[in-house]
């Protein structure tokens, strides 16, 4: 018996930051129907439950897509994305970043890709290599008294929206790789796992055209949408409408193979990597974010 028969359902990755409330918003309000079991968390945990087998269809971090692709094939039109700035995925620093050489940087123990694009800024476009260390779950941005401090997801947004967090410095981590790049980036795209696309295919389809469906709801209601976020994280919904502009929710294929590229050239991959996208007669006319 596979996977599907005896789940009943299939159990669907949902990133537990304020930027997936767009898509699954309308999922878990029954708007847009969907069979599968939402299961919410921070995208590391994510990366690990579907490495277990424990997802059959996630959103997963771009490097940790690079990492276990083999297991898994990406899914068309579907990522958490950003062309320019991204305001939840920032470092914070007490000097300017180019004089962040040989000094500690504290890395956000949440998110695999945010980190890996953390270093490729640093290494490749300014030529630094800092101290990493990773602070424990839990821990406030500054714990262990570095230089700088990785902030991703809704920590990230409140300090740049709210200005909650005192730092003489904040860079746009979405915003520097544009600049140096031209490119969108991609930091998590919506994979299924290889053994249930064969062996399912009928429930894929199902859960690629309720995540399309729910997509496509959530960007012609964004102000009811930020309306309902509000509450979640304390941010004004006007904020929030601007954020769920910034946010993409495609699959960039020109900026993550550019990402894979770089991950690869810096250390980070262990081979070179080219995406592989899911080929379906329900998904013919998805462009994959090309020229989106």
């Amino acid at each position: 018996m596979n996977r599907g028969e005896s789940l009943g359902e299939p159990r669907l990755g949902r990133v537990s930051y304020i930027n997936c409330f767009p898509i699954f918003y309308p999922l878990e309000k029954g708007l847009i129907k969907l069979s599968a079991r939402i299961v919410a968390d921070h995208p590391s945990s994510l990366n690990s439950l579907l490495a277990a087998g424990n997802l059959e269809v996630t959103a997963v971090s771009s490097i940790a897509y690079a990492r276990g692709h083999r297991s898994c094939v990406a899914l068309p039109g579907l990522g958490i994305a950003c062309d320019g700035a991204v305001w939840s995925v920032a470092l914070l620093s007490r000097k300017p970043l180019s004089q962040l050489d040989g000094e500690r940087i504290s890395l956000t123990p949440y998110s695999a890709t945010s980190i890996a694009l953390l270093q490729i800024i640093l290494s490749r476009f300014y030529g630094i290599e800092a101290d990493y260390f990773d602070r424990p779950r839990g821990a406030p941005p500054w714990w262990g008294d570095p230089q700088a401090t990785l902030v991703i997801g809704d920590e990230a947004l409140r300090i740049a929206c709210l200005h909650s967090e005192e730092a003489e410095f904040m860079y746009d981590l979405g915003a520097e790789w544009k600049r140096f790049t031209g490119k969108q980036m991609v930091f998590a795209l919506w994979v299924a796992r290889r053994d249930f696309m064969e062996e399912q295919p009928d429930l894929l389809r199902q859960t690629w055209r309720a995540l399309q469906e729910a997509k496509s709801w959530s960007g012609s209601h964004r102000r009811f949408i930020a309306a309902q976020a509000q509450s979640l994280i304390g941010i004004p919904a006007e904020v929030l409408e601007d954020y769920f502009r910034h946010i993409k929710y495609e699959l960039y294929a020109d900026g993550l193979q550019q990402f894979f590229e770089y991950a690869w050239r810096c250390g980070l991959l262990d081979s070179q990597v080219k995406a592989e996208v899911w080929r379906d007669t329900v998904a013919a006319d998805v462009k994959h974010g090309k020229n989106q």
